[in-house]
This record gives structure tokens, sequence and C-alpha cells, in this order.
């Protein structure tokens, strides 16, 4: 009896390629540059904004000096979606593994999607941020801004958040 391998076709060569294209690529969530302009004309984008209320941040507004808290609303959401996007980048390895350069791809798409979207929601629900100052509140209600969600004034911060897919 003749034992062995059989090699029916030979797609080593669709698999590293796929396994280099996908090792050569980044998901990133946060506020892309085309994204990170204002609406409002505010001297500072919304990449520079997002990165400050982040991390927190000691700024001069308005001729006054104010002390922002961190809020860090793409590392919570980031962890939230992990579960999800760990999954799809599971699968973007198998399609790799099998040679599936386009699939692999999508599968970066869908982890960067979903993490993008957790990192709007916890600007959208608010309700794990710091809370707004009485000062901020006060403000917001003198120009007519209603609600008292952290991060969620007009809206332009939470629309600039995007990901992509790209190469390193």
């Amino acid at each position: 009896m003749k034992r062995g391998l059989t090699v029916r076709a030979d797609n080593a060569s669709a698999v590293l390629e796929a396994l280099r294209e996908l090792s050569g690529m980044d998901v990133l969530v946060g506020i892309p540059e085309d994204k990170s302009g204002r609406e409002d004309g505010s001297p500072m984008n919304n990449a520079e904004l997002g990165y400050l209320q982040s991390t927190g941040a000691t700024v001069e507004i308005d001729g006054v000096t104010v002390t922002l808290p961190p809020r860090p609303f793409l590392d919570m959401g980031i962890e939230d979606s992990k579960p999800r996007t760990i999954e799809h980048l599971k699968a973007a390895a198998t399609a790799a593994l099998e040679g599936k350069t386009a699939a692999a791809l999508l599968q970066l798409e869908s982890a960067g999607q979903i993490a993008r979207d957790a990192s709007k929601a916890v600007i959208g629900s608010g309700d794990r941020l710091h809370p707004l100052s009485e000062k901020t509140l006060e403000r917001r209600r003198a120009e007519g801004i209603p609600g008292d969600k952290p991060l969620y004034a007009r809206g332009y911060l939470l629309r600039s958040i995007n990901y992509v897919v790209r190469k390193k």
C-alpha cells in the first residue's frame, strides 16, 4: 500500500502573496486628515481637538485657561469592539492563508468599520465620559446648544471619526 501526499493544486505562491499583502497592512481608527476640517471655522481641526479631548489638556479658550479631563473615546470604542474586530482579523488571516487577498482585505475593512462605529457610540451615549463642567453647560445653553453629552455639541467631532486600511 502506497502512502503519501497527493498535491492537487499548488497555491503556495497565492498564499505567500496574500500573507505578504496582509502583513503589510494596518487598520487605523481615528480622525483621518481628510476628515479633520471643522465646519465652524475653528482654528483647531478635529484631529487636534480629538487628541486634546482624549488625553486631557490645559488650553486657552476665549482668553480663559481651561483644563480638559481625559475623555478617551477612541480607546474606549476600540476596546468595546475588540471581541468583534478580533473575529474579523482572524478571518482576514484565514483568507490570507487560503490565498484570498481580496477576502482578507474585506475582513480588515469590516474590523475598521466596527471599531469606528463603537468609538462613535461612546460619544453618542456620552454616559461613560467625564461629564461637562457647569461652566460648559452654561455656555452651551447661552449658545442654544441642547444636551449635556461630552464631545457632542454640534456633532463635528463625531462625524470626523473614521477608519482607514492602508499599507504600513
